[in-house]
């Protein structure tokens, strides 16, 4: 009778199989959507019965309309990040009958959003009220916008998910997803990122000679170039990771969302020094000089990206 050698090396038990990702957070991301057009239309159909202004369609083309492209965007992303990190961290999969969870987070993001809009009033008389400085009460806005946004869209998505947890399916196996959907929240964050951005600049530029020359259309260029930004990002992200990777990771993501984009800052800054000096001593003009700026920056993005996600992410590859 053979016995077996205590010495054998045991037979690696086969690697559980890899899970597809949820659909949850793409239903929670089309109520956020939705509730934020509702709100969309809500004000617009407040300037319209009580703004005294004449020209409030050309101001709304001009201010209104990029403003909430930006926000949408801003909010189906940071939903759909949320969830799928949420589900992720728990072992969680679907939820059983998510209508309760949808239908009250799209009531509880509406009724904030609106209890929002009558705090954020009181907040703005405030605070032309207490603060004289223009770059400080334009950075207070800037802060207190997001910081509404956090209270209003993530916090209740965060509670609701809590507390419907008990109803969703307990999973052990990895998450698996598609690089070309962490390819498109990449390159989605790195837009938001640059347009919340731009939009703190072009409040602390606002009066300056630039703002007077483009007549409000400023926004609707920086969402443009944001566009374009977004496909270099994409296709420099969907080279850079596998066809299948293993887990959404959001932390390790949101870390090379945010590697890129100090990279692409810090590369700006030298840019505009570069520029500065050669203005000063008769260099190219200044249009031609910004324009090969702009094309610079477009270029180094995709480089920044591939470092961005090799260092921050560092994506493992689903069998």
């Amino acid at each position: 009778m053979t016995q077996a050698n205590p010495f054998d090396i045991a037979p690696s038990s086969a690697p559980a199989a890899a899970r597809e990702s949820p659909a949850l957070p793409h239903y929670l991301v089309g109520v956020a959507l939705l509730v934020g057009v509702i709100g969309i239309l809500m004000t617009m159909a407040t300037l319209m019965f009580n703004s005294p202004m004449e020209n409030l369609g050309e101001w709304m083309l001009r201010y209104g309309v990029r403003n909430w492209i930006s926000h949408l965007l801003m909010v189906g992303l940071c939903v759909y990040w949320l969830t799928q990190s949420y589900l992720e961290r728990n072992g969680l999969g679907d939820y059983r009958q998510p209508a309760g969870l949808l239908v009250g987070y799209g009531l509880a993001y509406l009724c904030l959003s609106w209890l929002g809009g009558y705090a954020i009033s009181y907040l703005f008389m405030w605070s032309y009220e207490q603060l004289s400085n223009g770059a400080l009460t334009s950075l207070f806005w800037w802060a207190s916008e997001l910081l509404r946004f956090g209270i209003e869209a993530l916090l209740p998505l965060w509670l609701l998910l809590y507390l419907f947890r008990y109803s969703a399916e307990k999973v052990s196996e990895p998450l698996k997803m598609p690089g070309q959907t962490l390819a498109w929240c990449f390159a989605l964050g790195v837009v938001v990122i640059y347009l919340q951005l731009c939009a703190l600049a072009m409040q602390l530029l606002s009066g300056m000679l630039y703002s007077y020359a483009l007549e409000g259309w400023e926004g609707w260029i920086v969402l443009g170039h944001g566009l374009i930004n977004l496909l270099v990002a994409f296709f420099a992200a969907r080279g850079a990771l596998p066809e299948q990777v293993l887990g959404f990771n959001g932390g390790r993501l949101a870390l090379a969302c945010l590697i890129t984009m100090l990279l692409w800052i810090g590369s700006a800054l030298v840019c505009a020094a570069l520029m500065l000096v050669l203005l000063l001593f008769g260099g190219a003009g200044e249009n031609v000089l910004l324009i090969l700026l702009g094309l610079l920056q477009l270029v180094l993005l995709w480089p920044f990206t591939r470092l961005g996600l090799r260092w921050g992410y560092r994506a493992q590859a689903a069998a």
